[in-house]
């Protein structure tokens, strides 16, 4: 499986959702970040738990 289709797989990528939403507001709003803050916002939250979701099991298995 190619990079990009890994990219938008919604299994492989948690973040998928997000992304697609702060893309789209970006779309709509022509390009206007001020008006797709609260997306931003949303996706580096969900990439910061997934995140840290990840590390925790990490060093979970090494105990």
């Amino acid at each position: 499986m190619s990079q990009k289709h890994q990219l938008k797989n919604h299994d492989i990528n948690p973040f998928l959702v997000k992304s697609n939403a702060s893309r789209k507001c970006l779309e709509v709003n022509q390009s206007d970040k001020n008006m797709c803050t609260i997306y931003f916002l949303k996706y580096k939250n969900c990439r910061k738990f997934w995140h840290f979701g990840k590390f925790w099991d990490y060093d979970a298995e090494k105990t």
